[in-house]
């Protein structure tokens, strides 16, 4: 798994860890844009809650990228949740997290999940079909219990803009090319 996870281009590698101040908007938004085409990438928000002294209670946020697997079958077979191809796509996702949390704040922090060899099933609008998920928390940075606050949804709609530069859409996978068409069971039923 660790080798996986060290499995990064190392274009949008040197990219990533050379800090927001020297990232080549153009080349590496790019090089996103073809990981989001490959997997078919969208997001999903949800809220991040607490049960500190016996009530509920939103501390932040859960963004959730999802993606599939690119390739057709693995070299043994078809596809197992934890296969070498799904860390490799938890990787080449995990590249988007990371470009859009490149800001650091004082007021917030990210914590990016790591890989937990599953897929998850999509919501009828994504065909049910099993996802690989990379999820990102927004959370306080100083009071780990502290209701969402003004800079929380400030920086989730940040996170949203920059997903949208990717073409990354909430909720469903819509091919950027063409611009309208979104390609759900209800689409898919009148063609």
């Amino acid at each position: 798994m660790f080798q996986q996870q060290r499995h990064i281009q190392p274009a949008i590698a040197n990219e990533l860890r050379a800090g927001p101040s020297s990232i080549d908007e153009s080349t590496v938004p790019e090089a996103l844009q073809d990981v989001v085409m490959r997997h078919q990438v969208s997001y999903e928000v949800w809220p991040e809650w607490s049960g500190c002294g016996g009530r509920a209670r939103r501390i932040g946020y859960c963004l959730s990228i999802c993606g599939v697997n690119d390739r057709v079958d693995c070299g043994r077979g078809h596809h197992v949740p934890g296969c070498p191809h799904c860390g490799l796509t938890y990787d080449e996702i995990r590249k988007i997290a990371e470009w859009i949390t490149l800001r650091e704040q004082p007021d917030y922090r990210f914590q990016i999940g790591p890989f937990d060899r599953a897929w998850h099933i999509a919501p009828r609008q994504r065909w049910s079909r099993n996802e690989i998920i990379v999820t990102i928390k927004i959370l306080h940075s100083h009071s780990v219990d502290g209701p969402v606050n003004e800079s929380q949804e400030r920086c989730l709609n940040e996170l949203r803009v920059q997903l949208k530069k990717l073409d990354v859409r909430e909720g469903v996978w819509q091919t950027p090319k063409g611009g309208a068409l979104i390609i759900d069971s209800e689409t898919s039923a009148s063609m």
